[in-house]
Parts: structure tokens; sequence; C-alpha cells
């Protein structure tokens, strides 16, 4: 059985998604609630009311440092309150150097799925930063059973241009990373040519990656963000993302968020801890 830790969970659209994992996974799954109001639906999870919202992070946190929870998911709490108490020494919870953000996407118009990283925690990584950022998302890919993942390293166009700032960064990345054997990796590359064998068939294109990307790696945060949104407001994806890099997955939740795709995130982050 697999335990998630929810502070802040005892709200209305929090509770839609555990009821709905519940429905999905059956008693497989078991929710930790830590939250400061009425407890929505006894019976259903453990609760545990608490003061506010920072006692309500603290003790989810707990849970996980006590082994009691394999899964830290966000519910209506402030990111940054999650990830100061995660980031805090005492609670050793750091597996790596750099912590990142990974989003699973379903692109229907391809029907197929892809990872993204990172569109969400690191602003403008340099190329070692990036190098740690592929090796997190190596390893989620590792975890739900992607052997050697393709991994493409994002720019505007597949030909190095020294002018370009993410052509250079690409170009630096993948002489960091030439003797790498966990994964593919490939850049720069544009994202047709990433995702689509129809851009690599009209293009004539051969590489390591055409066309058949498992995770795209974005420059910087600003294409990243762009690049997410893009897929789910005009493709209609369905996403979620878990931040990596700890020693357990943490689902962040939006407000604005469909239950689709809070339930979807979790259950990227079910897979991640699935033996």
């Amino acid at each position: 059985m697999i335990t998630i830790a929810v502070p802040g969970g005892s709200r209305q659209e929090i509770v839609d998604v555990m009821m709905a994992a519940q429905k999905a996974y059956g008693d497989n799954v078991h929710f930790l609630v830590f939250d400061s109001t009425d407890n929505l639906a006894p019976g259903l999870w453990t609760y545990q009311y608490c003061e506010d919202e920072e006692e309500s992070v603290a003790a989810a946190v707990k849970a996980i440092v006590n082994g009691d929870a394999q899964i830290l998911m966000k519910g209506l709490v402030q990111t940054r309150t999650v990830l100061k108490e995660v980031l805090k020494k005492e609670n050793d919870l750091r597996d790596k150097t750099l912590l990142s953000h990974v989003t699973l996407v379903h692109l229907p118009q391809i029907d197929r799925q892809i990872m993204l990283t990172d569109a969400a925690m690191n602003i403008e990584p340099t190329a070692d930063q990036l190098v740690q950022i592929i090796e997190n998302a190596v390893e989620v890919c590792h975890s739900i059973g992607i052997k050697t993942p393709k991994v493409a390293l994002l720019s505007s166009a597949e030909k190095f241009n020294p002018k370009m700032p993410s052509s250079v960064l690409a170009s630096e990345v993948m002489t960091r990373m030439k003797d790498y054997k966990q994964a593919v990796i490939y850049g720069p590359l544009s994202l047709d040519l990433a995702i689509s064998e129809k851009a690599v068939r009209h293009k004539r294109f051969e590489a390591p990656i055409a066309g058949d990307a498992d995770v795209i790696v974005v420059p910087n945060i600003d294409v990243g963000n762009a690049l997410y949104k893009s897929f789910v407001i005009v493709g209609n994806a369905v996403n979620g993302g878990t931040i990596v890099g700890a020693k357990v997955p943490i689902v962040l939740t939006s407000r604005s968020d469909e239950t689709e795709s809070k339930l979807f995130a979790l259950d990227f982050a079910i897979k991640q801890v699935q033996v």
C-alpha cells in the first residue's frame, strides 16, 4: 500500500482528487490528511487537525521523515511553505544537489506521453545545473519503466548557432554528458524534430533522437512555462508534475488545475514509487 501525506487536504477540490484516487486504486492507496479545517470525509482517510498551515505542512513532512508516507502531495497550502519544510537540514529529505520539476504530458494529437523539465522551479539553469535536471528526469524515467530514455535538449533549431544561448547551452551539456550511459541525450533540437515523426520525414532528419523523444529539456523557465501552457490550452493536453530530487516525489497541485490534472499528477507520483 502507498501512503500519501497531504497538508491542506481537507478542502473540497483536494478531497475530490483523493476520492478519485481511492476509486482508481482502491485499498492500494491511503491518505494522511493534515489541515486546520473540519474533516470533510470522516472514515475515508486518516485525519490530523492542525492549528495552521505551517503546522499542517510540518506534520505531513514528519510523516514522510518517519517513513509513514511515501509521497507528499500539496493541498491548499503555499508551495514555498512546503519546500521550506522539505529542505530543512534536520529533515534530511534532499536526495540530490538540485530539486527540479518534471511534468508528464499526454498529447492527444500524437497519442503519446512525454516529459517536460524544468518548467516550474529552476529559472535560468547553468550547464552544470541542467545536467542535474537531466539526471533527475532520467531517474524518474527509470522508476516508471523507461530503461533508456531519449532526452532532447530544446532550442529553436537543430543546427548549432553560437549566437543562440539555448544552442550554446545544449552544446555545453552535450560535452559534459558525452560519457553518460543511462540515457540517449541529444541537442540542440527543435520541438518538431523532437516529437514529430512527420516533421522528421519531411525534413529527412537523421539523429539519435528523431521524433521519438521521451523527455524535453527546456533551456529556461520562460520556455518551459510557455510550452507547458501551450500544450494545455492549444493542444488539449492532460498533464501533471512532481518535484524530484528529494527522497520522495512531491506533487504540486495548483488551485486552477482541474481534478483530472491533479489526479494525473498523483498517478505520475504513484508510478514513481511502485515496485
